[in-house]
């Protein structure tokens, strides 16, 4: 009963330690989201874009300035720019990022359409870059400093090397003009993401086999490694119960990060491809000087960031071993 009571209370203060967290961490999207928003209407501010003349030229229309100030008085431009501030920052917190003045079409709606696009390119990527990564960086720490080895890490750093336009480039031109393979046109289907998966894939690679190698010969050293290969365990089992639960826990804090900057939409390869994803859409506001849309898709990388951070945290505390023993008070060997 005593130790069942214990057992509850451990839980339970871990649990109240989680909540905290979650609860800390958003608490403090407040304060970025309002840091982030006073940033980005400012520097738009400060551009000599008038959005309202933008529009008409994007039509290819010659604006007459009369018309021109008669929109910006309907609009609220000529109101203070606190006045502006808060109610954009009103219709924010509603869900409304304004209309895109390249698309004509409210930008929480292009966010929308783009979404799905980007998570299909992001998903299949990380399946491809997985499915690569795993075995390479298990095979680059098993032949330490062989010729395997170091052809493993060559091949990494000319990932990281070669530009991701580069290389879809000449997947295009490779297996699209030569080979004939896949079409250069096409953008839909499944077809239209093997490419640009491919070369999103090779990046994952480049940046993750060579730290996955290092921290399998990291742990691989560790005392509690050895005594499991000592007592005559399967490989499998030694890496799958005492190796690759340490290097997660290691590697956990770059996922974070790789997934927040996919998940912002991969502008250069989304761009090279013609996939109708986030990076693709800011790409083309950028060129039009969409400075509405530019606002919607900063607001909306800030937030992934932050949510995968939290996610991050939360995996952090729920799969540390020291983590969970300095919650119960003890210590962890």
């Amino acid at each position: 009963l005593i130790e069942y009571k214990y057992s509850y209370f451990v839980i339970k203060k871990a649990g109240d330690v989680l909540y905290r967290l979650i609860l800390q961490r958003l608490v403090s999207i407040v304060g970025i989201l309002l840091v982030v928003t006073i940033g980005t209407f400012v520097l738009i501010k400060l551009s000599p874009i008038d959005p309202v003349s933008m529009k008409f030229n994007l039509v290819g229309a010659t604006p007459d300035p009369v018309v021109v100030a008669q929109i910006r008085e309907q609009l609220g431009l000529n109101d203070p720019w606190w006045q502006q501030y808060l109610r954009w920052l009103g219709q924010i917190v509603q869900g409304d990022f304004g209309e895109s003045i390249l698309y004509a079409v409210p930008v929480a709606t292009l966010l929308k359409g783009a979404l799905p696009n980007t998570l299909g390119l992001v998903s299949l990527a990380l399946v491809m870059g997985v499915a690569v990564t795993i075995p390479l960086g298990i095979v680059s720490a098993k032949y330490q400093d062989s010729w395997i080895d170091h052809g493993i890490r060559l091949v990494t750093f000319l990932a990281l090397a070669i530009p991701g336009f580069w290389v879809g480039l000449l997947l295009l031109y490779l297996f699209g003009v030569k080979l004939q393979l896949v079409s250069v046109t096409n953008t839909n289907g499944f077809s239209a993401y093997v490419l640009p998966a491919v070369t999103l894939a090779l990046w994952i690679c480049g940046l993750y086999i060579r730290r996955l190698r290092n921290a399998i010969l990291e742990v691989s050293r560790q005392p509690f490694v050895q005594g499991a290969r000592a007592l005559g365990l399967p490989e499998w089992m030694v890496y799958t119960r005492y190796i690759f639960p340490h290097v997660g826990l290691m590697l956990l804090p770059m996922m974070g990060v790789t997934m927040g900057a996919m998940l912002g939409g991969s502008a250069v390869i989304e761009t090279v491809f013609s996939i109708k994803g986030i990076g693709y859409m800011m790409v083309q506001g950028i060129m039009a000087r969409d400075y509405i849309l530019m606002q919607g898709y900063i607001i909306w990388i800030t937030m992934v960031f932050i949510i995968i951070n939290i996610i991050i945290d939360v995996l952090s505390i729920g799969l540390n071993p020291k983590r969970r023993a300095a919650i119960k008070g003890g210590s962890y060997e």
